[in-house]
């Protein structure tokens, strides 16, 4: 059986997933990786951890149409008001969490109890006598019995706990709405337009073919960054850069290129289509002036 098509949303023309089960995927199994850009719910002052979406490069999201294992869809869905059907799904979804909460938070308070037991009991003892000895102090009759009376037989079903109330339930937030039932697909893209686009385009795919996983190489550089596995657990060996196969470069950039990729202990490679249609590679070494 096929596996579901991962949905890529655009967004100002740029490729978007939203959907966190669709992130795992394409990174364990397709090898894109691609990069968080949202904030997180619990912490969105600040951009060290990073949440859903994934903004995918243009070169990962077309391999992934052309290779069958996504589709484009209309992010505009989403934004259309919901039918009194999705309205009662939406409550009735609130409602049933709301109930799963309340019974998690009272036995989560029950075993708080049954670990301060032994505490409760003391508590329970001492603020018994001081009752009864205020009793005494104001010459009122006190049951002897009562101050004798041990309460070893509290249990935690005796002690009244409070249920928590539907203002404290935790909502959750969607990054990509659970209630669109029927996907848009109608979507295009123009993605590659012009040919420094396409020539970027056939470098990654050619790259991605032999087993290697790319990323972003702005900060390098150049177009991407190569890695022989997932970036994680893998420093990258080279840096592409993509060019025009008739396209002159200036000795000073060249070497500059070379020295940089030596600096941060990679390979600089010149990646670019020649006249027959054809990839060709070109790697560069600085080795010093003698």
């Amino acid at each position: 059986m096929a596996a579901e098509p991962v949905k890529i949303s655009l967004v100002s023309n740029k490729p978007f997933i939203w959907n966190a089960e669709d992130a795992c995927i394409v990174r364990e199994k397709y090898r894109i990786v691609g990069a968080l850009a949202g904030c997180l719910s619990r912490a969105p002052r600040q951009n060290i951890q990073l949440g859903l979406p994934l903004q995918l490069l243009p070169e990962e999201a077309m391999l992934l149409l052309q290779e069958g294992y996504a589709q484009l869809v209309n992010s505009d869905q989403n934004a259309k008001l919901p039918s009194p059907e999705q309205v009662d799904r939406f409550q009735k979804m609130r409602e049933e969490s709301f109930k799963q909460q309340a019974e998690i938070g009272i036995a989560e308070r029950k075993l708080i109890v049954q670990r301060r037991l032994d505490q409760i009991k003391e508590g329970r003892k001492a603020k018994r006598k001081q009752r009864l000895e205020k009793k005494k102090a104001k010459g009122q009759e006190v049951d002897e019995e009562e101050l004798r009376r041990d309460e070893d037989k509290l249990d935690v079903e005796d002690i009244q706990i409070t249920p928590m109330g539907q203002e404290h339930a935790l909502v959750q937030i969607f990054t990509e709405t659970p209630w669109v039932e029927e996907v848009d697909t109608d979507v295009r893209w123009d993605f590659p337009s012009t040919e420094e686009e396409r020539v970027r385009y056939r470098v990654f795919r050619d790259l991605w073919r032999k087993g290697h996983s790319l990323t972003c190489g702005g900060k390098f550089g150049g177009d991407f960054l190569v890695y022989p596995g997932d970036p994680s657990r893998f420093h990258s060996f080279y840096i592409a850069v993509c060019l025009l196969h008739h396209q002159t470069m200036s000795a000073e950039k060249v070497v500059a290129m070379a020295r940089l990729g030596s600096t941060v202990k990679k390979t600089v490679v010149l990646c670019s289509v020649d006249d027959d249609d054809e990839l060709t590679y070109t790697s560069l070494q600085w080795t010093g002036i003698s």
